[in-house]
């Protein structure tokens, strides 16, 4: 090891050995029964924002293997002490994929407008040919879970360490390593490419008369700031524990807050270069989308994801003793979250609800607390069982 020390004994404690809060498996309850109660009252309001916090937890989701592959693939040594935490939302992945699933087959009709043909222009309806579109999307999750699950199966087994739900080879840490380097690469690769196509067909091509060239990376970097802003919190809750702390410092804390900082900066820039072309462009067929959404009660959603995801970060993520607060950092992360839910909102609901103005009653609220319950389970499920630090890779990285 080179910065880090830590103990065999050390590294096998569990930071996150408490319970899980019953009232997540309450809430989780709850928000069911209201699912149940909102499909059958208005449907398009329930798929509407039953995709948008698709959307939105795939991130967090996917993000869980992804920022795992890239500190992997960056050799990102900062990043050992949370090796362990990183992945906690991968068991999250295969359930999204299976509501992805049962949302195309129950609710596709209210969701998806290809699901019409007489709505699409004629030279487009051969690519958003529903079975063609059910058929790539279901391929490049199916990829991306095998990948993911994969990869953090292999970290898993430099230290013999099981974890149900999750595939842990018998082989040698040696091996584990080398299959990680390649994984890793693999993952970061297939995730730019897979949802750039997923991220067309499961929320730009919701207007199917529009497109945008940059829509795809904004897609997919939303997804990964997701993550990240997510992941703050378990740093700051990290950053509670003195035997983290010491073994650590506060310096690790800035390196969270500084990816939050860029990655904001960088959703802003696609935000502005996708605008600025359209406006200057001027043609009807692309500028439609900003209209709608600029010249409308819809203008609320639209400028204050600006505001939280760009203003925000920008004016307070600029200073390190921010960034190294274990208390501040998760109020500017609960800030970048929601400007990117109203982000996925504003994207999903508006095309399929089509609501004169953006509305968030019992059944948006129902809904979106059940993804969260959900995500706070599956999380605490997973890092209940992993170790505090890795002991093989921190050696080996």
């Amino acid at each position: 090891m080179k910065h880090f020390e830590f103990t065999e004994t050390e590294a096998k404690r569990n930071f996150f050995s408490g319970t899980i809060n019953p009232v997540a498996y309450i809430v989780l309850g709850i928000s069911i029964v209201v699912a149940f109660l909102g499909l059958t009252s208005d449907p398009k309001r329930f798929w509407g924002i039953f995709h948008t916090n698709l959307l939105f937890f795939l991130g967090i989701a996917q993000g869980s293997a992804l920022f795992y592959a890239l500190v992997k693939v960056t050799k990102g040594y900062w990043s050992v002490p949370i090796i362990r935490v990183i992945p906690y939302g991968i068991l999250l992945l295969p359930i999204v994929t299976v509501l992805f699933f049962i949302e195309w087959i129950f609710g596709g009709k209210y969701i998806f407008p290809y699901f019409h043909p007489e709505e699409i222009h004629h030279h487009r309806f051969g690519w958003l040919s529903p079975s063609f579109v059910f058929t790539r999307d279901a391929i490049i999750l199916l990829i991306m879970n095998f990948l993911s699950l994969r990869l953090v199966g292999y970290s898993l087994a430099t230290d013999g360490l099981k974890i149900p739900f999750i595939p842990s080879p018998n082989v040698s840490p040696d091996v584990a390593i080398k299959k990680i380097h390649s994984l890793s690469k693999a993952v970061v690769v297939f995730f730019v490419v897979g949802y750039t196509i997923f991220g067309w067909d499961q929320a730009m091509y919701l207007d199917p008369h529009w497109y945008s060239t940059i829509f795809g990376a904004r897609f997919f970097i939303t997804m990964h700031l997701t993550y990240l802003a997510t992941f703050s919190f378990i740093n700051s809750y990290l950053m509670t524990k003195q035997e983290f702390v010491e073994k650590v410092g506060k310096k690790y804390l800035n390196n969270v807050g500084t990816l939050i900082f860029g990655f904001c900066i960088f959703w802003s820039y696609l935000f502005y270069a996708e605008l600025v072309v359209i406006y200057m462009g001027n043609i009807p067929e692309f500028t439609h989308w900003y209209v709608d959404r600029i010249y409308s009660p819809w203008r609320i959603t639209f400028f204050l994801e600006i505001f939280l995801v760009f203003v925000i970060p920008f004016l307070t993520l600029l200073h390190i003793p921010i960034k190294t607060n274990p208390r501040i950092l998760p109020f500017i992360a609960s800030a970048v979250l929601l400007g990117l839910f109203i982000r996925t909102y504003d994207v999903a609901y508006f095309e399929i609800v089509k609501s004169e103005a953006p509305q968030f009653g019992w059944i948006e609220l129902g809904v979106t607390a059940g993804f969260v319950s959900l995500t706070y389970i599956i999380s605490k499920f997973y890092l209940r069982k992993t170790n505090a630090f890795p002991i093989y890779e921190a050696e080996n990285f």
